[in-house]
């Protein structure tokens, strides 16, 4: 089992490869730990996954919040600065002199610009590395691997092609695309893995085409080998399936091209709804600015309103499992951000700016720099900007 682990095809990608191979001992531990209970499901595999996940980023959730609060009370000098050199982005001094007062802004309140991105900069290798994980099971999850790993080894006996297998299915993401690149050299033909990659996506339909080839129907031996594909489909599809559903199939539109309403509909409606609710929640625990003072704010707003919609269509085009994980995920940023708005709601926000600025004057001593210099300088800058702007 260890070797088939190593041998599974995982991400490459600097940074997101490393993070996606502790995402997937992660996943592997969660199937370990279901299966000594009798539980051999993917779907809650990925909820429960996506819950650990969420809750370990749960103070860079704060984080973000914090500077989004904090923000929001620099915000009216931002602006007023902003006013101030109105027009003036030809003049290289006056932009000079803008970043200085916007920058003398944030040491008076003792916040860092690039706090208010690390966050970010945080979360997404970590988010990409879990789609690669959920896109690609069997390559993190031992036992799954194994489940795939006996009919790939005959596939191959037969030779019968990735590329050939890739062809049963109709939308192919990029793991099988790589799979059939990958396939091609010389030096993959000798691995089961390309076979995996492709095998672990397969739906039902994908699997009965396999079974209706000719060179499976006429190999020898046939009846066992279609046995052992009837075995690991059902196998297969018993791992995949989640309330009805199974999370390798894609959501489809009802009452277009004949399609009737299915369970697999409610994946990108709930989608929507909770990511709406999420969001509101998250600009209901942050005050809320003039938007024709603020493009950015108002950019922001429409970006929150339409992304739920983007995100809901999006789903018809993965597979369930990861509108699975998108709902997952969305219900408890709910939850996460009705305690974190719980949690703001208690702080005083005057003694939060106070420990703030006396953070940041702690690392000024740290880097030899004089703290009441700097915060002299920052309150004339601040000052004079309210003057010049009469305010």
């Amino acid at each position: 089992k260890l070797e088939s682990m190593i041998l599974a095809t995982k991400s490459g990608t600097p940074i997101i490869g490393q993070i996606a191979v502790v995402m997937g001992w992660i996943m592997n531990a969660i199937y370990k730990v279901l299966d000594m209970v009798g539980i051999q499901n993917l779907g809650l595999c990925i909820i429960i996954f996506s819950i650990l996940i969420y809750l370990c980023m749960t103070p860079l959730q704060i984080k973000q919040q914090k500077f989004s609060k904090l923000s929001a009370i620099m915000q009216p000098e931002l602006q007023k600065i902003q006013k101030k050199y109105k027009g003036k982005n030809n003049d290289t001094a006056a932009m000079q002199k803008m970043q200085e007062e916007t920058q003398a802004v944030y040491q008076k309140y003792g916040v860092s610009p690039a706090s208010g991105c690390l966050p970010l900069l945080i979360t997404f290798p970590i988010l990409f590395a879990l789609y690669r994980v959920i896109y690609n099971i069997p390559a993190y999850v031992n036992q799954v691997y194994d489940i795939y790993a006996g009919v790939a080894g005959n596939l191959k006996d037969l030779d019968i092609t990735v590329a050939q297998l890739a062809d049963f299915m109709k939308t192919k993401t990029y793991v099988v695309t790589n799979a059939v690149n990958d396939a091609a050299k010389t030096a993959a033909k000798t691995d089961i893995k390309c076979y995996i990659d492709v095998i672990g996506q397969f739906n039902q339909e994908a699997w009965d085409k396999l079974k209706n080839m000719d060179v499976i129907q006429n190999a020898k031996g046939a009846k066992q080998v279609l046995k052992e594909i009837t075995s690991t489909s059902t196998r297969a599809a018993s791992i995949n399936s989640f309330f009805g559903m199974n999370i390798a199939d894609a959501p489809k539109v009802p009452f277009v091209g004949g399609n009737a309403l299915t369970l697999g509909f409610s994946i990108p409606v709930f989608s929507v709804i909770t990511q709406i609710i999420s969001t509101k929640l998250s600009m209901a625990g942050t005050p809320q600015q003039n938007m024709q003072d603020n493009p950015t704010a108002n950019s922001m707003k429409t970006m929150n309103t339409v992304m739920p919609f983007v995100t809901g269509v999006m789903c018809f085009m993965f597979p369930i499992g990861v509108g699975l994980y998108w709902v997952a995920g969305n219900v408890f940023r709910i939850f996460q951000q009705l305690f974190i708005n719980l949690y703001f709601s208690k702080v005083d926000m005057e003694e939060m700016l106070a420990k703030n600025a006396e953070k940041a004057r702690e690392r000024m001593i740290k880097r030899g720099i004089d703290p009441d210099k700097v915060q002299n300088y920052a309150k004339t800058k601040t000052s004079t900007i309210n003057k010049n702007t009469g305010s």
